[in-house]
């Protein structure tokens, strides 16, 4: 099975994520809409998942550590900092594994633990229970019953409170070595495996059927190299003609990230007279070649029921990027107006494209040659081969 060695997360390459995964915030990984693309198919195809997550077994290490701060019922003291001492512990305990978040930069504090990062998974999963009407819990809504639990006088003979608030989670008692206090590991007991594939193969998609994770549990992934690939599609049922979609709007992507960074580097060059290398220019023609093909097989009304509502100016941009490929485009200025708008309503004064003496102000600031490389959408592909590997050959 491939091993994946990326660790998180550190304050500063939670910084690099969150601009990656918010639309309005500067840089370049969402030049005109594409995240809104990944996004929403991403959550189609994998509910709950995120681009920070690392192994499976974090989903049943967040519900035990709250069950921890329960059971302590230590006077005086928030739920809150409680939490952080355990999430503080867990990463100690956790040191050596691969995938440990925070693990790089422990001791230090990090700035987006495990329940930051698994609490979507934990609703999603059917790991936290309902709340009625009132949609499933959060974080906050935990806490609260954190504080009146430990904050209880009235105890019957057994020392329990007699008020005892609704526990929001839904999973298995903590393991033999949860309770134990010296190292953990991510590997999942066989009890774990049982219970987590069965609550990911009823992760349902938005139209309430099978989600594409629920069809991959238990099945080897390590060799599909894009969630597009053959061995995927043939697991994809209903969801196969909506991935083979996603894998043309995947290359479609892939070609307007280097149409855009072409386009910042020949106004930075011609408009703004700076000094400027043609790295990206030199760069647009072998993207073409590589995703051409793949991009321009887009079917596009299609491809916008899929998406639903996407903003005028976003659609518009991805709609003559896609007409652009299949007639053949090799310049990128010949759909610049298209790009430019579309990066201005998202990104206002931040635009690069923009004409004004603020696009030229981003231009400026903005290096050619450390522009990343335009790469297809990935829509959480790794993430979610990196979870499902801990429950590989599980019936």
């Amino acid at each position: 099975m491939p091993s994946f060695g990326i660790t998180y997360l550190s304050k500063e390459a939670l910084r690099d994520a969150r601009r990656f995964m918010s639309a309005d915030q500067a840089g370049v990984r969402d030049e005109i809409g594409f995240l809104i693309v990944h996004q929403r198919y991403a959550d189609r195809f994998f509910p709950g998942t995120s681009v920070l997550h690392t192994r499976l077994r974090y989903i049943l290490f967040v519900p035990w550590l709250y069950a921890n701060v329960r059971a302590s019922r230590l006077r005086g003291q928030r739920p809150a900092d409680l939490i952080a001492r355990g999430e503080h512990r867990l990463t100690e305990r956790l040191l050596g594994e691969s995938g440990v978040i925070g693990g790089r930069v422990w001791p230090t504090p990090i700035d987006q633990p495990p329940p930051y990062v698994y609490w979507t998974a934990l609703q999603q999963w059917g790991l936290l229970r309902e709340r009625g009407l009132n949609g499933s819990w959060s974080r906050a809504q935990v806490e609260r019953v954190l504080a009146t639990t430990v904050s209880t006088t009235l105890r019957d003979d057994e020392d329990q409170p007699f008020e005892q608030p609704t526990w929001p989670f839904t999973c298995p008692e903590p393991s033999e070595d949860w309770l134990k206090a010296d190292k953990l590991s991510f590997k999942l007991q066989k009890t774990e495996r049982t219970y987590l594939a069965r609550q990911l193969r009823n992760v349902k998609s938005r139209d309430d059927e099978d989600s594409l994770l629920a069809m991959l549990v238990g099945q080897p992934l390590g060799d599909a190299a894009h969630v597009w690939s053959p061995d995927i599609l043939a697991l994809a049922k209903h969801e196969r003609p909506a991935l083979i979609r996603a894998g043309h709007a995947a290359a479609l992507a892939a070609i307007g990230r280097a149409v855009y960074a072409a386009q910042v580097e020949w106004l930075k060059a011609n408009l703004d007279k700076r000094q400027c290398s043609d790295h990206q220019r030199k760069a647009l023609p072998k993207v073409l070649k590589t995703w051409r093909r793949q991009a321009a097989a887009l079917d596009w009304d299609a491809f916008e029921k899929d998406m639903g509502h996407l903003p005028a100016p976003v659609s518009d941009a991805l709609a003559q990027t896609l007409q652009w490929v299949k007639d053949g485009g090799t310049d990128p200025m010949a759909i610049e107006p298209a790009y430019r708008r579309a990066e201005e309503s998202r990104k206002r004064r931040r635009a690069r494209l923009s004409r004004t003496q603020d696009g030229a102000d981003r231009r400026l600031e903005w290096s050619e040659e450390e522009h990343g490389a335009a790469m297809p959408l990935h829509f959480r592909w790794n993430n979610v081969k990196r979870l499902l590997a801990d429950l590989e050959g599980v019936k």
